[in-house]
């Protein structure tokens, strides 16, 4: 699987990640990740003494099927540096994606309290106000959104949003856009049953989320929609 390289220094590389490339090894992986990529075209970070020996390098995370700009760290001091900042809010970062409906607003704030959905082991589920005092089962998040170019598809609208999240929970924006009524088109999970068929007419088998830019210090970086992506925007014109 290509992966393209946008930047690269001493202490990081910046790349574009494929839809269909899970990041790192974990329980039922079987397939290719990011990190053998990584090991593979520098096999100097095995030896760097990791926190995490299975994630090396890994500042954050992509789901799967969510292509974009990722951060890569080539020693533990950059990766610490870098969890540090994502920790602060200091690095921005900005996501494409294509929902079902017509927003109330064009631009707005989601928020709400995020944690695994006790009926479905690997989804997650969001909520307006929490009454778990457990710690750590649940963690506030907030997606800010502005709606770029609305579309008509099968007497249906569909919305292209950019989405910036302040916090990185996991699923964030899949679960957010669900929980308010517009989930991501082609998502096989935080769907509806409108949402699900436009999906299949489009012939779209893959969530519509693209991480775009990312910003820190000086540095800005960008990524235009994969081809996948833009030829379902095509299909509007």
């Amino acid at each position: 699987m290509e992966i393209k390289k946008i930047y690269e220094d001493n202490n990081m590389v910046v790349i574009e990640k494929p839809a269909g490339l899970i990041v790192h090894p974990g329980a039922g992986v079987h397939t290719e990740t990011l990190v053998d990529w990584l090991i593979l075209n520098y096999p100097e970070i095995k030896d760097l003494n990791w926190p995490e020996k299975e994630r090396p390098g890994i500042v954050h995370r992509l789901d799967k099927d969510t292509s974009g700009i990722m951060i890569i760290a080539k020693n533990p001091e950059t990766l610490e540096k870098f969890q540090a900042k994502f920790q602060a809010h200091e690095i921005k970062k900005t996501y494409l994606t294509l929902v079902f409906g017509k927003l109330a607003k064009p631009e707005g704030e989601i928020t709400g309290f995020i944690s695994r959905d006790p009926n479905a082991r690997r989804q997650q589920t969001t909520q307006s106000i929490h009454f778990d005092f457990q710690p750590g089962k649940a963690r506030t998040a907030k997606t800010y959104y502005k709606v770029i170019k609305e579309y008509r598809f099968n007497n249906e609208v569909l919305s292209l949003i950019e989405a910036k999240i302040e916090t990185g929970r996991m699923h964030q924006i899949r679960v957010h856009f669900k929980s308010i009524g517009h989930p991501v088109i082609g998502d096989p999970i935080y769907n509806i049953k409108h949402s699900k068929r436009i999906s299949k007419e489009l012939g779209l088998n893959r969530q519509f989320l693209h991480a775009c830019k990312l910003e820190f210090d000086n540095h800005k970086f960008e990524s235009i929609l994969p081809n996948d992506l833009e030829l379902i925007l095509q299909k509007f014109s």
